[in-house]
């Protein structure tokens, strides 16, 4: 029998996960990431509907094992709003905010060398990317 597990209590956004495996004091979620592009009437218009024709449409991650779950229930994860809007913050503004101000410090440490200040703006981007793969869990 499957049922539904709710796993935190939040405010703004659900997602409903699908246990595919439990290992140790793991399960692995599987969702289906492309469920809402298929129904958007934009989807033929839109990068993300056009993109998500050519990938897996699902995602795979693992949680802490919660009480009474088994293979083939489907749980609901929650988030915060003001979780979300960190995250979003960390995954889209951050980046670009680095790439500005690395070519901000190339430029007043080599006004007359573009090259430079390109270099120091993609490391900026690069090392922001870096920070949020590995600090944004």
């Amino acid at each position: 029998m499957k049922k539904n597990i709710i796993l935190s209590k939040a405010h703004i956004m659900k997602e409903q996960f699908e246990v595919i495996a439990l290992e140790n004091e793991t399960m692995t979620l599987k969702v289906n990431r492309s469920g809402g592009c298929h129904s958007c009437s934009a989807s033929s218009g839109c990068g993300t509907g056009i993109l998500a024709n050519y990938f897996d449409h699902y995602s795979v991650f693992n949680k802490p094992v919660q009480d009474g779950v088994v293979v083939g229930d489907f749980v609901t994860l929650e988030i915060s709003s003001s979780e979300l809007f960190s995250r979003a913050f960390m995954l889209y503004i951050f980046p670009i905010l680095s790439l500005f101000a690395g070519s901000a410090i190339g430029m007043s440490l080599f006004p007359a060398t573009e090259l430079w200040q390109i270099s120091f703006g993609l490391a900026g981007f690069i090392g922001a990317l870096l920070l949020t793969k590995y600090f944004v869990k």
